[in-house]
């Protein structure tokens, strides 16, 4: 499977401008033969929308999440964006929607660790999300999620072999982030993806530094600070050899006594 992650500086605000950007990276996406582009948190927006969430939250069903699917179709890709949505009850969460390539809304998560300003306006959300799709099993998270081994884990127990998760971190955070996706993806011996942002909101200086990171904890590519993207073959046979040296999330089973 190959994957794309696209760390990019959204047009604060403009989801018409960041929808247009997009439509240049479906085709960057297709040229080079990728399977998935993941995008930053609230990328089609902005993350420092705070102050205009009312008028830039949309539905599920949405026009930004139908254009993203649009996308999706017409070029023959899986999409993993994230969005500020509306729920039915007017409550706002900070969410990630993952389009199969016919445009196919495969799900929705939830970010369920809100950071800062975040616990003001969204809600978090309360389960996980893991998802077969034909590249693979995906289990999904959002930024500050990646701070808490706890939710890694659950999805890798759900049988998640490749994480994503769709970031907008700031400096001073660029070594802690790398820090913890490597050490994410080789604690639940998986693949992690973590695609941050890039650019300034006001006050908030983004560190970028996107990465996978494979079963073992290595480093399989990463970018610097500014925009660009990051195109990785995943071999998900390296999971499995991986754990044929140890299995940690069998022997946690045993030392939990789930096989004594």
């Amino acid at each position: 499977m190959k994957l794309m992650l696209a760390q990019t500086n959204p047009a604060w605000g403009d989801a018409k401008a960041n929808l247009k950007a997009l439509k240049s990276l479906c085709k960057l996406a297709t040229n080079a033969q990728v399977d998935l582009l993941v995008l930053p948190e609230l990328a089609l927006t902005g993350y420092n929308i705070f102050d205009r969430l009312d008028s830039l939250a949309e539905s599920e069903d949405g026009p930004i999440s139908n254009q993203v699917a649009k996308f999706a179709s017409e070029y023959k890709l899986h999409i993993l964006c994230g969005l500020a949505q509306r729920q039915s009850d007017e409550i706002l969460t900070n969410s990630a929607v993952l389009f199969d390539d016919t445009g196919k809304r495969l799900t929705t998560y939830h970010k369920r660790q809100l950071w800062d300003r975040e616990n003001d306006y969204f809600t978090a959300g309360k389960e996980g999300c893991v998802i077969d799709t034909r590249l693979g099993r995906l289990g999904l998270m959002i930024c500050y999620d990646n701070e808490f081994p706890e939710i890694a884990r659950e999805l890798a127990q759900a049988g998640a072999q490749i994480i994503l998760s769709p970031t907008a971190n700031m400096l001073p955070n660029a070594e802690r982030q790398i820090l913890q996706v490597r050490a994410r993806a080789m604690d639940n011996q998986c693949f992690v993806a973590c695609v941050n942002r890039s650019g300034v909101e006001g006050a908030l200086h983004y560190c970028g530094h996107s990465l996978v990171a494979g079963p073992d904890g290595e480093v399989l590519g990463s970018l610097g600070r500014d925009s660009g993207v990051l195109i990785v073959d995943i071999d998900l046979n390296r999971i499995q050899e991986s754990r044929s040296h140890q299995d940690y999330l069998t022997d946690l089973q045993k030392l939990n006594g789930a096989d004594l």
